[in-house]
């Protein structure tokens, strides 16, 4: 279910994307070089757009696909493995830039020539030939057993006898062909171990292992799935991995005083049961690409899958073009259990447990019409194959990949296409160690034909320039030392010592047991089909251009009349009419273009693709200007835009607030009407129109509704009146009442005669005048008057003023407050005392029954007599 949703997900990624792709540049008739699929295999990925194994510069474009299937065969080290591939691609353009591919490996074939050079086939289910017909797992080099009898070797590096059941005509030797691996089915762990030949009865047991049969262990560590591998005691190697070190050869060397069955019975001389490897690695040798093959000849289907997108950063019409691939590639067969284990051990896959990513650079350079050069450089993060049958175990710390290569392709013409490339592959990052690594170095040479543009076939040589034959062996001597068991006290002999040896690990300079590789060379063919979309014709008739007119603004408010403005304050109050006008013109054949403009209303100043529209002076409507664009060829384009010039649509009257000044008297009586007025100073916008009066006291009498009214004070004396007018018709926003105030007087009370007397005595005359001397000392405001009416001459001035006298010298009155007045000539004495209030008026004399002419007073007769007090 894994594998078909990965599969969904890709299909769906394609289909969408396709869908939101945009518009392709078609590609010229002229060109011969055409696109299709690149096959891959080997390191590189297949299904982007490409040659054979190298990624060119190109892309499909929009509506163009491809499928493609191919079989490529191909040479691998170590193990001189020969690898058949079928891919199967498909791939989509999206635009001038990006194209998605898919691509699966259909069919696998894989022959190991050399099985002995691989640490696979030494796993506990895989077998060699020992004779005819005769089959056992072979020496190895593995990680100590760790079980509880395992002492201090738990954790080192031992070696691993053969296994091969008796009957192979030595019984001497039986011991030692039954001390190895027996054939255990994965996954492996608790299964029987080696025992490597030891028992109870061996001397050598107290130097070495008790006898035991031990088991597989169960894996330790590892570090999930870009991590080092986990450690498989009892199976692995000592750098850990499932995969052990592998024995190339052993020697047989002489027995010792301390070992080996010397004295055998029955036989006529001593033997030489001791074996020791002579060449032989600690650390695995593996393929990269199906480290866990043990099979001769394996076969597989869908072995892996691979997403991903081309994507190149230059104009698709640039001869120089770059870009990057990304990818994504999984695997269908996993070691989780033994239908999984079984299709790796038949070499599909590495089994990586997450799927690997992927990104290759890639450059493309056009030399001329008939020589193409790219170049490849990429790098791909590869994911550890783990195994949940084994506790979730890490079988092998796959190391990366880092690709490069360089290819030519010679487009003769658009049907034949040869092909040269140069290509390596080189294993970098942490890994497990691999013994016999090889960097594959490759070069390939082939040819495409296109019967059409849109399908065709291609066939190549391939050949692997670095394979693991002698020839890349530097040829060097080397032995391999033996220590034997010495130093050892033995009863009744004492301390034994035995020297140690060497042995040889070459001849003539090459490992013993090493099978050179020996066919380096590949092959393989490809068939693509497709659709292309129409190229341009190679004369190209004249085509039209295309314009598109813009006006740099698409409205224009006009502002208020005079008088008026914007309640909004949205419409400017001087905008500019004019506009600019752009016409974006093209000539797919570059021919020079002429522009000619027309209005409906206004005019254009300046010419050619950038003019100006003055509409000054028109009204409000709808404007419409065109642009004619001739190529001077007999083909001309048309594009419109349109301005609207509209009027403010929330114009309102200037608003000027009136001045009012309300003019009241200083002051009045109370009973005394009072005028006030209303002036306008400055006029209004809107103007004043009527008027409301109101008084705070007293009563408007006349002219309610206009500038001026009279107000009643009657009453209210002593009390201020304020006039208030409001005003109609400015705007409610501005002052539409004014007021003004006048104070009422109060009105006096008006003068009184106090007293009044004839020719009396003059001691009664000042009682008179002592009353009214208090009565002014009661009304300290008021002032008396004193009216004098003599019947002869000036007496009654005379007799005024000696009342003022009096009352000024005795009882003290200010004479201030004091004012005689002569009131003429009467047929008889009179003098009368006024209280003139303050504020009062003075009544005038009493004319009435006046005498004239006033007759001259008589002068009296002096007599001496003795007069009374107060007598005259």
């Amino acid at each position: 279910m894994r594998l078909a949703n990965r599969v969904l997900l890709c299909v769906l990624a394609i289909f969408i994307l396709s869908a939101v792709a945009s518009a392709q540049t078609p590609r010229s008739e002229n060109d011969p070089r055409n696109q299709s699929p690149s096959v891959g295999t080997g390191g590189p990925v297949g299904g982007p757009t490409g040659l054979f194994t190298i990624y060119d510069g190109s892309t499909l474009r929009k509506g163009e696909f491809t499928f493609s299937i191919a079989y490529s065969n191909y040479d691998r080290d170590p193990g001189n493995a020969d690898i058949t591939d079928i891919p199967l691609s498909f791939n989509v353009g999206l635009n001038d830039h990006i194209e998605l591919f898919f691509k699966t490996n259909a069919q696998r074939g894989i022959k190991v020539n050399n099985p002995q050079n691989l640490s696979s086939f030494y796993l506990p289910n895989s077998q060699g030939f020992f004779a005819a017909g005769r089959l056992g797992s072979g020496p190895a080099i593995i990680l100590a057993p760790s079980g509880p009898n395992v002492g201090t070797l738990r954790g080192t590096a031992v070696f691993r006898p053969p296994f091969f059941p008796a009957g192979n005509g030595n019984p001497i030797f039986n011991t030692f062909f039954t001390a190895g691996q027996p054939f255990v089915q994965f996954p492996f762990i608790g299964g029987a171990g080696p025992n490597f030949g030891l028992g109870p009865g061996f001397i050598a047991t107290q130097f070495g292992f008790p006898g035991f049969s031990t088991a597989i262990g169960v894996p330790v560590g590892g570090n999930g799935n870009f991590g080092h591998a986990s450690a498989f005691p009892g199976m692995g190697s000592p750098v850990g991995s499932i995969l052990s070190g592998i024995v190339l050869a052993t020697t047989v060397l002489p027995c010792t005083a301390l070992t080996g069955n010397c004295r055998p019975p029955g036989l006529p001389g001593t033997q030489s049961p001791i074996v020791v490897p002579t060449s032989f690695t600690t650390s695995p040798s593996y393929l990269p690409d199906a480290p866990f093959v043990n099979r001769l000849y394996g076969q597989s289907s869908f072995t892996d899958f691979v997403g991903g997108a081309k994507i190149r950063f230059t104009s698709p019409n640039n001869p120089f073009g770059f870009g990057l691939i990304p990818f994504y590639r999984w695997y269908g067969d996993k070691a989780d259990n033994a239908q999984g284990f079984n299709q790796l051990q038949r070499g599909a896959s590495p089994g990586g447990n997450l799927g690997d990513f992927g990104l290759v650079a890639f450059v493309d350079a056009r030399l001329s019409q008939h020589v193409n050069l790219s170049v490849n450089s990429g790098y791909i993060r590869n994911s550890n194959p783990k195994s949940s049958a084994m506790n979730g175990a890490v079988l092998l710390d796959r190391p990366d990949e880092w690709l490069n290569g360089i290819g030519f392709d010679f487009p003769i013409n658009k049907h034949f296409q040869p092909i040269a490339e140069f290509r390596s592959t080189q294993y970098v990052g942490g890994k497990t160690p691999n013994a016999f690594n090889n960097n594959p170095v490759e070069f390939l040479v082939g040819t495409k034909i296109y019967p059409k543009r849109w399908f065709g076939f291609g066939a190549w040589y391939r050949m692997h320039l670095n394979q693991q034959d002698r020839g890349h062996f530097n040829s060097k001597d080397a032995t391999v030392p033996v220590g034997n068991i010495t130093g050892v006290f033995v009863p009744e002999r004492g301390i034994i010592v035995v020297p140690g040896t060497s042995v040889p690990a070459t001849s003539n300079g090459f490992p013993l047991g090493f099978v050179p590789s020996s066919d380096p060379h590949g092959f393989g063919f490809q068939f693509f089909a497709g659709h292309r979309n129409s190229r341009e014709p190679s004369i190209l008739p004249n085509q039209p251009p295309t314009v598109s007119l813009s006006a740099s603004s698409a409205s224009i408010t006009l502002p208020c009349a005079e008088g008026f403005h914007s309640s909004s304050n949205a419409c400017p109050a001087s905008p500019s009419m004019s506009v600019g006008l752009t016409a974006n013109a093209t000539d797919p054949d570059g021919d020079t273009l002429l522009y000619t403009y027309t209005v409906s209303g206004g005019r254009v100043t300046g010419e050619g693709a950038n003019v100006r529209w003055d509409l000054s002076g028109v009204g409000p409507g709808k404007y419409t200007a065109t642009v004619e664009v001739d190529d001077g060829c007999g083909c001309i384009s048309f594009s419109s835009t349109e301005v609207t010039i509209a009027g403010c649509p929330d114009c309102m009257p200037n608003i000027v607030c009136p001045t009012v000044t309300v003019s009241c008297p200083d002051s009045v009586m109370d009973g005394s009407p009072v005028n006030i007025s209303a002036t306008v100073a400055s006029a209004g916008t809107p103007p004043v129109s009527t008027y409301n009066w109101s008084v705070s006291a007293g009563t408007i009498t006349s002219g309610q509704g206009t500038s001026s009214i009279t107000v009643d004070t009657s009453g209210k004396g002593g009390s201020t009146i304020t006039a208030t007018v409001e005003v109609g018709g400015p705007d409610p926003s501005c002052t539409r009442t004014w007021s003004c105030s006048v104070p009422i007087g109060t009105k006096p009370n008006p003068p009184r005669k106090f007293d009044e007397y004839g020719n009396i005595r003059f001691n009664d005359e000042k009682a008179r005048l002592d009353n009214f001397a208090i009565q002014l000392q009661n009304e300290p405001g008021a002032q008396g008057y004193i009216y004098g009416y003599g019947s002869c001459g000036s007496e009654g001035q005379e007799r005024g003023n000696r009342a003022k006298d009096y009352l000024v010298n005795t009882r003290g009155i200010d004479a201030g407050r004091l004012v005689v007045v002569d009131g003429g000539c009467k047929p008889e004495l009179k003098v009368e005392l006024w209280i003139v209030p303050q504020g009062a008026t003075a009544a005038p004399a009493d004319t009435s029954g006046s005498v004239s002419p006033c007759p001259d007073c008589k002068k009296k007769a002096t007599k001496t007599r003795r007069g009374r007090r107060g007598e005259e």
